[in-house]
């Protein structure tokens, strides 16, 4: 008599099955939020992700999901909601109510985004406990980075960062001689003036490039704490040079080429010219500091050696 044993294969393209009660239960708290995604993209009042200052919202919702299928595709757990942790589940979805509800009632959309993390928490407790979180802990934390900032939150920061950006804009370009001057966040270039948006160079834009720095770190999965770190904090300075870049490069185009030029489709095509420049800046510095481990490295050995 022989007895065989079932595996189920888990791979990058297939997800550990949880119990129908668990799925059915998930689905319809997952449903609780349609309305609220339909507000933030097609809601007259609401549509706060159509707006170029939030407009990162739903990436930042796609790349955590998809992480999450990911690192839930290599979980080797119990996914029938029998795993030690299923109770935070309780508290997660109590939490996420206690923000959802005010958030739908008063229309409060910050609070009604917010809620979709703790319920998320919930959701991934319910299948899989606490070994489960600990696997899908990053793109849970991720989730935080789609949530829109309140105005009040972000102005002051914003018009620090603008104001900077402005002054050394100013000064890279007058030493280069262009007729250039500002006030404030408004750059007066040759007959022309350009007001320095939260768009271009605002908190809002920081925060969005931090998140992808943040993301960057997490995939290509570093061992050495401190190199995360330390890449971590100098993805601020790298985030301001990124949009520093992208305003000299506006400035530049409306004082050769005219107002039309620099507000039209080159416009946006510096958008995208400031996200590569924030990735290359980011690989680079991450080379850099591999060399410089290594480096460091070598000498410890050699001491040790000598």
């Amino acid at each position: 008599m022989t007895t065989t044993s079932e595996t189920r294969p888990v791979g990058l393209g297939s997800v550990p099955p949880v119990s129908m009660n668990v799925l059915v239960l998930c689905l319809g708290l997952l449903g609780m939020f349609a309305l609220t995604l339909k507000d933030l993209l097609f809601s007259a009042q609401a549509n706060i992700w159509m707006m170029d200052e939030h407009s990162h919202g739903p990436i930042m919702l796609a790349l955590a999901l998809w992480l999450m299928h990911q690192r839930w595709s290599e979980f080797e757990g119990s996914t029938d909601g029998t795993a030690p942790g299923t109770w935070v589940a309780w508290v997660m979805f109590a939490i996420a109510i206690v923000f959802y509800a005010p958030g739908r009632a008063l229309n409060i959309i910050y609070f009604e985004v917010f809620a979709f993390i703790p319920m998320m928490i919930g959701v991934v407790a319910m299948v899989g406990g606490f070994p489960l979180i600990n696997k899908l802990k990053f793109p849970l934390f991720f989730l935080v980075f789609m949530v829109p900032i309140p105005g009040f939150v972000v102005e002051p920061i914003s018009q620090f960062v603008k104001l900077h950006i402005s002054i050394v804009t100013a000064e890279i370009l007058w030493y280069f001689g262009y007729p250039i001057g500002h006030t404030g966040v408004v750059l007066s270039i040759g007959q022309y003036q350009l007001l320095v948006a939260d768009a271009c160079a605002g908190m809002r834009t920081l925060f969005m490039l931090e998140a992808m720095g943040i993301f960057y770190l997490n995939v290509v999965r570093h061992t050495s704490l401190l190199r995360n770190v330390v890449l971590g904090i100098l993805i601020v300075p790298i985030s301001f040079v990124a949009n520093m870049t992208r305003v000299l490069f506006l400035a530049l185009l409306t004082y050769h080429f005219g107002d039309e030029v620099g507000q039209g489709f080159l416009h946006g095509f510096a958008g995208i010219v400031l996200f590569v420049i924030a990735l290359v800046l980011t690989i680079a510095t991450d080379g850099l500091l591999r060399l410089i481990a290594k480096r460091v490295s070598g000498r410890n050995d050699e001491g040790v050696s000598a």
